[in-house]
């Protein structure tokens, strides 16, 4: 265990001399120099497992226990706990009458023991959650032997690497005991990254031959660390200068004036926030680029997280960044990019090797998996390694965990660190949401990292807040955003605000018509018209059921290979192969032969993000803002009267959005909207706001797009828009105004207090599965496989990563867990395949299928407790209802 515990602090002191971001972003959070953060780290870090001298630890393995031990002593807490115990109890107190760190003439005693007990907890808490503060006593866990070892190896850390302290001269503890509160959290993230580079046996194998501590530091310990963290691919790619937009991306050559603003922004390398807001089409991700590039070029940051709301949408961000990623950086070198989810490999320099798995040592025992097992279990799912890629994309929930108390939410902070946050589609998140993001970008600001937002329909109220929570985060005076201007382009920095208006390109600049259909069936007639007379539609639905309802219908009425339905729930395989045949049927490159009559029914996933360009639109009625990105999606680019791309204006006439609505002016009662969608009525809870949209664009028939933009947003979105509801709406505006409200609040409670250091809140550490970065409807994944009465295979037939590629993500009420297995022979198969996946299985329901006729079926237990029946085909995904 000493020569491990020197491993993990090699892995430590080497991941810091070679990483240049994180010896700065550490110096900048803590105020000590850097030499003397690098003499702290390494010492502490050796200390991280001194709880397994415990004989509760060492009772795990009664075959290896050695003499002197307790007999039976209960093993709970668990060895990071028994650590921080062991520090508090009897380690401090010994660092202290030593003076190992020179601190005893430098200020309050009471002080320094709170602030070296936050790097304390921050180490000793590297299992992914901070070690309990319960009062334990000593005595029940640690026999005088195990106290005498413990202390001996403590001594001999301290003489390995206290010997030459660097530096006494600290300032008073007061000056910094705040500061270093808030760096503990980066600190155990930076803890559990060192344990599982040191724990990897591929670098570090046993090693059982005795020898001094400081040989084996130099020896063994310093160059195994250095192999070790450049296999991991964690070293930072050399970030290139600065680039115009055709040097970023092929085939463009004028910039629009967005992209060309971006181009003459010469940032001067300290945080700051960047809010784009542009009509949909206008270019914001390529200036976004252009903006990542310049931040990098300074030195404000070392790569980045591009986060998307939803996971269709990290498919289309990951296509972008997967073709321009490698200029950001110099020549040779080859950057990390990941995907949330491992499905494609869009370049020949993509690393999957960041944090390769490796074999491990065996679980201590239930509910502690060793550091191996941890590190495996986290890089199989690609959602989370995302954030400690250098280019990672992914949702951006996996970024608000970083401000949860989720397990292993200090290794995402530490993924963030160095990093540019980029997030598109800022205006997708709820109450609940933009408190978490808030927060999030509060933190990041503080450890001196920058952002970019990007959005065409952000409400004057979440900018604003967005913009005040970023500059608390640099202890910058208040500013009021005032401009009413759009498009926007809106920078925060220490010294100012600056609020910029930029014009728009003049292809996206149009009037668009709306108009509206008040019954299912007459939205299937025109559809129906318009393939015929050879347009290709798209209809955005609301819920999964109303898509499958809308689709099933017109298979009656037209031609099967017209129709196309995309939706959430497919498998991911099944979901990325209509994601490309959607995007080559209707996308940008699209020809009129190929478009010509075709129909797509799909739910929200193509309102944003994806490249997609319909000659005709119907929608369900939905809140304005998200009309407005479906619209993004109608003659977005410019074509023919055939459907083909040409140069200059667009030749298919005026644009018009056909809605799918009840009439604003027809009984607007509290079912108002529930007697049209009686399905979507859960999905947009809040009518009001539905009926403020109605009626806005049945007065207006129109909006003059950029210029009106934000004054339709406005109208729904404003403080006093309920000033022009009906009386029987308005019980249904306060409701979900408090349920607004509730969710601030949630979102202010469920959050971090990070001024409190690395430890416990007094609620319970939640597993990352658990932890709600949204509110709604609890979800779960459920692993698809097929069932031949001998084996489960994936559903997925490729190779790779096929078991996530099975996946489909349903609400949990609908399947809360597995159904009993349909012969013994399939239990054991269930049970031999969920033994091999990380966790094993834990957060999926394994669900067996067997094929019955042109369907899959098999079964589920609701949360009521009822068998359901679950269906699936490639046509239309997966269906649940309740067995007969």
């Amino acid at each position: 265990m000493p020569y491990h515990c020197l491993d993990v602090a090699a892995c430590g002191e080497r991941l810091l001399m070679r990483q240049a971001g994180f010896r700065r972003s550490f110096s900048r959070l803590t105020g000590m120099g850097e030499e003397a953060l690098v003499t702290w780290l390494r010492f502490f870090l050796a200390l991280h497992d001194i709880g397994k001298f415990s004989s509760a630890f060492q009772g795990l393995r009664t075959d290896l226990m050695p003499s002197g031990c307790i007999k039976n002593a209960p093993y709970n807490p668990r060895h990071d706990s028994l650590g921080f115990l062991l520090w508090q109890e009897k380690l401090s107190e010994s660092l202290w009458k030593r003076d190992l760190f020179g601190l005893a003439d430098a200020g309050d005693e009471d002080e320094w023991f709170d602030l070296l007990d936050h790097w304390a907890r921050a180490v000793t808490g590297h299992h992914g959650q901070p070690p309990k503060d319960a009062k334990f006593s000593l005595s029940r866990y640690f026999a005088p032997a195990d106290l005498e070892a413990a202390e001996a190896f403590f001594l001999d850390v301290a003489a390995l690497f206290l010997s030459d302290n660097p530096s006494t001269d600290y300032p008073p503890p007061g000056q910094w005991l705040g500061p270093t509160a808030e760096f503990s959290w980066w600190l155990a993230g930076f803890a559990v990254l060192a344990d599982w580079l040191g724990s990897n046996q591929d670098f570090f194998p046993f090693c059982g031959e005795p020898m001094p501590l400081e040989r084996y530091w130099q020896e063994i310990a310093l160059p195994n660390a250095d192999r070790a963290i450049e296999q991991a691919g964690l070293l930072p790619g050399m970030t290139a200068g600065r680039q115009g937009l055709s040097e970023l991306f092929d085939g463009f050559v004028t910039p629009t004036p967005l992209q060309a603003f971006c181009e003459r922004l010469e940032p001067g390398g300290e945080p700051e926030l960047l809010i784009l807001e542009d009509v949909t089409g206008a270019g914001k991700t390529e200036a976004a680029f252009l903006l990542l590039n310049r931040l990098l070029a300074v030195g404000a940051g070392q790569g980045a997280y591009l986060a998307v709301p939803t996971m269709a949408t990290a498919n289309a961000m990951y296509g972008r960044t997967g073709k321009v990623y490698r200029r950001l950086f110099e020549g040779e070198t080859e950057p990390s990019l990941v995907l949330a989810h491992g499905s494609r490999q869009l370049h020949d320099g993509f690393r999957r090797s960041l944090l390769s798995e490796s074999a491990g040592g065996d679980a201590y025992e239930k509910g502690e998996a060793n550091a191996q097992a941890h590190c495996n279990a986290w890089i199989a799912d690609n959602r989370k390694r995302a954030l400690l890629a250098q280019i990672g994309v992914g949702t951006i929930d996996q970024a608000l965990l970083a401000v949860l108390t989720s397990r292993h939410q200090s290794l995402r902070l530490l993924g963030l660190l160095g990093k540019v946050l980029v997030v598109d589609e800022v205006h997708a998140a709820d109450d609940y949401m933009l408190g978490l993001l808030r927060r999030l970008l509060r933190i990041h600001a503080r450890a001196g990292g920058s952002a970019i937002l990007l959005s065409a329909t952000l409400p004057q109220r979440m900018r604003r807040e967005l913009a005040k929570a970023f500059r608390e985060g640099l202890d910058a005076p208040t500013a009021e955003l005032d401009s009413t201007d759009y498009p926007l382009v809106t920078r925060i920095r220490l010294d100012g605000v600056d609020e910029e208006k930029v014009d728009t390109r003049q292809s996206v600049k149009r009037n668009l018509r709306f108009t509206s259909l008040r019954a299912f069936e007459q939205v299937i007639d025109w559809i129906v018209a318009q393939s015929e007379a050879g347009q290709c539609i798209a209809w955005v639905r609301n819920t999964v059921g109303d898509a499958i309802e809308a689709f099933e219908t017109l298979l009656k009425r037209l031609p099967a290979e017209r129709l196309d339905l995309f939706h959430a729930r497919f498998a991911l395989s099944d979901r990325l192969a209509i994601e490309d045949r959607v995007l080559e049927t209707f996308g940008k490159a699209s020809t009129g032969n190929g478009r010509k009559g075709r129909v797509l029914i799909a739910t929200q996933v193509i309102e944003q993000s994806l490249d997609l360009d319909f000659d005709q639109m119907v929608s369900d009625l939905a809140p304005i803002d998200l009309l407005i990105q479906r619209a993004g999606r109608l003659r977005r680019h410019c074509r023919s009267l055939d459907g083909d791309p040409v140069e200059g204006p667009d030749q298919r006439g005026e644009s018009c959005l056909h809605l799918l609505a009840p009439d604003p002016n027809d009984n607007p009662d509290e079912k108002w909207y529930a007697r049209l969608f009686p399905n979507g009525a859960y999905v947009y809870p809040n009518h009001a706001r539905l009926w403020l949209t109605a009626n806005l664009l049945e007065d207006k028939q129109a909006l003059a797009i950029p210029e009106e933009l934000r004054m339709a947003v406005e109208a729904v979105y404003s403080d006093d828009a309920d000033a022009d509801l009906p009386t029987e709406l308005l019980e249904n505006y306060w409701e979900a105004d408090g349920e607004a409200r509730a969710q601030a609040s949630l979102a202010q409670a469920n959050t971090i207090d990070f001024e409190q250091g690395y430890r416990y809140p007094g609620s319970d550490w939640w597993e990352d599965t658990h932890t709600p970065t949204r509110l709604g409807d609890r979800t779960i994944t459920l692993r698809l496989a097929r069932w031949d009465g001998e084996r489960l295979r994936p559903w997925s037939e490729q190779q790779e990563n096929a078991w996530s590629l099975s996946e489909v993500n349903i609400r949990h009420k609908l399947a809360a867990q597995e159904a009993p297995a349909a012969s013994t022979e399939q239990a054991e198969a269930r049970k031999n395949l969920k033994e091999n996946w990380p966790r094993k299985g834990e957060g999926y329901l394994l669900i067996p299928l067997t094929e019955d006729n042109e369907a899959w079926t098999g079964e589920a237990i609701n949360e009521r407790g009822d068998t359901v029946t679950i269906r699936y085909t490639r046509r239309h995904g997966l269906t649940i209802e309740k067995t007969a």
